[in-house]
């Protein structure tokens, strides 16, 4: 293995992921104790660490937050959502919430490696000197996509709560129904997820309008657009949940479905500022190798 080659550390961690979620299910179709089901929890814990190293090692390379590209947005989105588990998990236990976790970021991971178009090589484009303008561009750029793996779990929260719903109202327990949390734990995590995703997705808008409002031209009209109006949106989402005029089935249904158009979203923001910066003023944007 070489220990500097970033595709074998993220394909590590995907492993660890996806063992994390085989034994994970397993041991809880067989109703096993704690003591086992620490396991899914250690192979989760490597998978992060391995991953933050890969993150890491090509962040090194493009000279910031490693978030130039589509692989990158993708595995740090998934790095999120495996960090937001675990601030979760040291607030109330969530059974197999880790499971589903740690399958979305196994599928996911393996998927954005299995794409080369994904990863374009644009630090490797002559000329090359860092991926970001300034620092509020890269702060403001790393806490919106963290947000959106915090959006990604409350989606994860979200199917974990129809799948629960269906069962009671089925009165069959199903397969995965006994072990997974119950209606109000998943409503409790669902609001807190949401909350905290959305002061998230605010901060960094505010962090972002600091170099918008100085630097207009440097921003498509496309980017701030697309960015504002799903920041409205789950604002919004918020204000119906909090003042109990959406909840339960259609809430959860409403997560799903803004978190997949932020994630569509994503081939809308990327802005002039956001490209590599170049010691060349006629420099192209990255097209990959």
């Amino acid at each position: 293995m070489d220990l500097l080659d970033v595709h074998e550390w993220l394909w590590f961690a995907a492993i660890l992921y996806g063992g994390a979620l085989a034994t994970g299910l397993a041991l809880a179709s067989r109703g096993q104790s704690l003591a086992p089901s620490l396991i899914p929890f250690a192979l989760i814990m490597g998978g992060f660490v391995i991953q933050t190293r890969a993150l890491y090692l090509r962040g090194l390379e493009v000279h910031g937050c490693p978030l130039g590209n589509g692989m990158e947005r993708i595995q740090f989105i998934l790095w999120s959502v495996v960090l937001g588990y675990l601030i979760m998990r040291v607030l109330f236990r969530l059974n197999l919430l880790g499971s589903f976790a740690a399958g979305l970021a196994s599928l996911g991971g393996a998927a954005s490696l299995l794409a080369p178009s994904l990863d374009s090589h644009y630090w490797e484009e002559p000329g090359y000197q860092r991926l970001f303008s300034n620092p509020w561009v890269e702060l403001h750029a790393s806490v919106a996509i963290f947000s959106y793996g915090l959006f990604a779990l409350l989606a994860v929260v979200s199917m974990m709560y129809l799948i629960q719903q269906k069962a009671l109202r089925a009165k069959r327990p199903g397969t995965l129904s006994p072990f997974l949390p119950s209606i109000h734990q998943l409503e409790t995590a669902g609001d807190r997820l949401l909350l905290v995703g959305s002061i998230f997705l605010t901060a960094s808008i505010a962090v972002g309008s600091l170099h918008w409002t100085r630097s207009p031209e440097s921003v498509s009209s496309i980017k701030v657009g697309v960015t504002v109006a799903l920041w409205i949106a789950y604002c919004i989402l918020w204000h119906l949940h909090f003042r109990q005029r959406l909840f339960g089935k259609k809430f959860a249904k409403a997560c799903i479905a803004l978190f997949v158009a932020a994630i569509l979203s994503l081939a809308f923001v990327r802005s002039a500022s956001e490209r590599p910066i170049s010691d060349h003023p006629v420099a192209s944007p990255p097209h990959g190798k």
